[in-house]
């Protein structure tokens, strides 16, 4: 099995919060620079352009959370080899976006919204997968309400298992031993994979910082 890569998403409020997000050359280490939707609420689609003049060689995803197909043009626009929509659009809308995104050598991730069996089923995915669907995103709190369980591991196996790839995102919350909450637990395999660690860090403001080898 490949090694997972290593994303963040830049879920600021400005441009110049993004950059400082960055700072430290964290946007050349990690794998996938995300745009985030607050991001691009706030500065509009430039923002994915600019970060993918001034990242050219990194993986992007413009984190639109589309859910109409006329607006897919737009954000495919600015480059990103990704960009997101909300599971609940109507499969139609999925294909058009799929197929505007395959025109122009990109793809469509799919974000999991809500809870199983109420929101989403396994059955929902493999239509999805019939359309061409081939990257989901599941996370906390969008794709489910509550902390990370085991059976969230679980579910990111099934759909591993089905042939999708997975973005397993958010959520990353101290539960006690910080360090043995199910997310922190995925957050640390990552890192090792990528030969190095993660360091959970509590006080007044708990972070979760990621250690790589130079």
């Amino acid at each position: 099995m490949k090694a997972p890569y290593l994303q963040i998403a830049l879920d600021n409020e400005s441009l110049e919060d993004a950059f400082h997000t960055l700072r430290g050359g964290l946007g050349n280490e990690v794998d996938i620079i995300e745009v985030g939707t607050m991001l691009i609420l706030m500065e509009g689609v430039r923002a994915a352009r600019i970060m993918r003049a001034c990242f050219p060689d990194k993986i992007m995803v413009a984190d639109a959370a589309l859910s109409v197909a006329h607006f897919g043009p737009k954000v495919l626009a600015a480059g990103t080899q990704f960009v997101t929509m909300f599971s609940p659009a109507r499969n139609e809308v999925k294909a058009a976006i799929l197929a505007q995104a395959k025109a122009g050598g990109q793809d469509v991730q799919i974000e999991l919204y809500g809870d199983y069996g109420e929101s989403w089923t396994f059955d929902d995915l493999r239509e999805w997968k019939d359309i061409g669907i081939r990257q989901i995103i599941y996370g906390r709190p969008s794709s489910a309400s509550g902390p990370w369980t085991a059976q969230d591991v679980d579910f990111v196996r099934q759909l591993c298992d089905m042939g999708f790839e997975v973005t397993a995102t958010g959520g990353i919350t101290p539960d006690g031993n910080a360090a043995h909450g199910t997310g922190l637990k995925l957050v640390a395999q990552i890192a090792q994979a990528h030969g190095g660690y993660a360091r959970f860090i509590a006080g007044d403001s708990f972070r979760c910082e990621i250690v790589l080898p130079k």
